[in-house]
């Protein structure tokens, strides 16, 4: 422990000496500089690699910042690493001023990265090359987890604003999709919005439900695709919790109020009647919050379809008539909806989404018949079916049914195990309640019988 306190104090020390000179290339020598420059980092980034291993931050920080600040291209880890130093630095200072010293240092952490970004990727593997938009992101989770204990000036509006960023140029410069746990806490932030302003912001935290739940949906599709079991689990891991937070906080939110969302859609789709896009976007929202059989919806969808056929406008033309008592014709615009969809996979998806109309209608025999559909066009659609066939028997409260779908669910499809562990747990709630009451019914009426049968006894006696 001498020799390694000796070392440090040389290492940080030898920084009084001339500074580095700075390159920008792929080989190590041009991002460490030479002669003393090249000892001094290697020194010190070796001994920052021994104590962040050892979880020792102050004495990683004590040698990470001259590399950081003399040598920022150095390697990647001065800011993966240096930024996992900072937030746990943050997380065990007491001092006010500190803990804001050592926020700001984070932040300029993420501002640097972005800044040296390709110098940075040049010599980094191709699969670990980070766009600008994945580290926005990751400055964002930062802000939004660190900036309410440390930044004076720290805004809800602020956080919200970092994640749109980061999120929406990961979107437009492709490659990675958006970890899970920037997933989880963007949609708290999105959630915090809307409790401050349900009406002025609802519309915005229905996009961002939609779109954060599909990219979980998405990588969940990868989980199953994927051959190794060990890295299909770690993407399960990785996307399954976030999932059900963004499904939970959404529950939790009411934000998919009827009334609220026919309110925001009613006067909007008029004034959008000619926009597919707009259109489209406003039957994919209504749809996702159980505003199908609504007359704005019923409206979007005779706009969408008259513009351009296409199975979305279909579905809300079918759902009309379905609702209009006219039932061969909601078939027909339903099959309509199938024969539009460009694969198989789609025309098994449409089928699943069809099926899940007819559930949520009551209409449980038409359900399983375009289950099964589903599972012609798209075999890989089996666990979603046993799913919605779980949800159908719930509704009908066949609950050891419900629950042997769910097993038949998991074993299927490795993606929907917490799905139908979640189903399975509520289902046995039920159950549990059920059988308590039944148990204090019965002992209720028993007692009440007895009571009965000795206000009979002595009835009896008195004539």
């Amino acid at each position: 422990m001498k020799f390694k306190k000796f070392f440090l104090a040389l290492s940080v020390a030898a920084f009084a000496v001339p500074t580095m000179a700075q390159y920008e290339g792929t080989q190590w020598y041009e991002r460490i500089g030479t002669g003393e420059d090249s000892l001094r980092t290697r020194q010190n980034l070796s001994m920052f690699q021994t104590a962040i291993n050892s979880n020792n931050f102050a004495e990683a920080y004590e040698v990470w910042k001259p590399v950081f600040e003399k040598a920022p291209f150095s390697q990647m880890g001065i800011y993966t690493n240096g930024a996992w130093m900072l937030a746990n630095l943050i997380k065990g200072e007491q001092d006010a001023a500190k803990k804001q010293a050592y926020f700001q240092e984070l932040m300029n952490i993420y501002d640097t990265r972005v800044k040296n970004l390709s110098g940075l990727n040049s010599f980094t593997r191709a699969d670990r090359r980070a766009t600008e938009g994945d580290v926005i992101a990751r400055k964002a989770y930062d802000y939004a987890a660190y900036a309410p204990s440390c930044d004076p000036g720290y805004t809800l509006d602020k956080a919200y604003a970092l994640f749109k960023d980061g999120i929406n140029k990961i979107n437009e410069q492709g490659g990675r999709e958006v970890e899970g746990f920037v997933l989880d806490m963007f949609f708290r932030v999105s959630y915090a919005k809307y409790q401050a302003d349900n009406n002025g912001f609802r519309e915005s935290f229905l996009q961002d439900y939609l779109e954060s739940k599909e990219v979980c949906d998405k990588m969940l599709q990868l989980a199953k695709e994927e051959t190794d079991t060990a890295k299909a689990r770690q993407i399960v891991e990785k996307y399954d919790t976030p999932l059900n937070t963004i499904e939970g906080l959404f529950a939790e939110s009411k934000a998919a109020d009827r009334d609220q969302i026919i309110a925001i859609f009613t006067p909007k789709i008029e004034a959008n009647k000619d926009n597919l896009s707009y259109l489209k976007s406003a039957l994919t929202l209504m749809a996702a919050n159980d505003c199908d059989d609504t007359p704005v919806y019923y409206k979007a969808a005779e706009y969408a379809f008259n513009i351009e056929p296409s199975y979305e406008s279909a579905i809300g033309t079918a759902q009309k008539y379905y609702k209009d008592g006219q039932t061969a014709k909601s078939v027909e615009y339903y099959n309509k909806a199938i024969e539009l969809c460009q694969s198989d996979n789609l025309k098994g998806n449409i089928a699943l989404r069809v099926a899940a109309a007819m559930r949520k209608s009551g209409d449980f025999k038409s359900a399983y018949e375009y289950l099964d559909k589903a599972t012609q066009f798209n075999p890989d659609l089996e666990g979603k079916c046993y799913m919605q066939r779980a949800n159908i028997a719930t509704k009908a409260k066949n609950y050891a049914e419900a629950k042997a779908f769910c097993d038949k669910a998991a074993a299927a499809d490795i993606t929907l195990v917490g799905q139908a562990q979640r189903l399975k747990t509520n289902i046995q709630t039920v159950e549990r309640h059920n059988a308590e009451y039944a148990a204090q019914k019965a002992a209720y009426d028993k007692q009440q019988a007895e009571l009965k049968a000795e206000e009979d006894f002595w009835k009896a006696g008195k004539k």
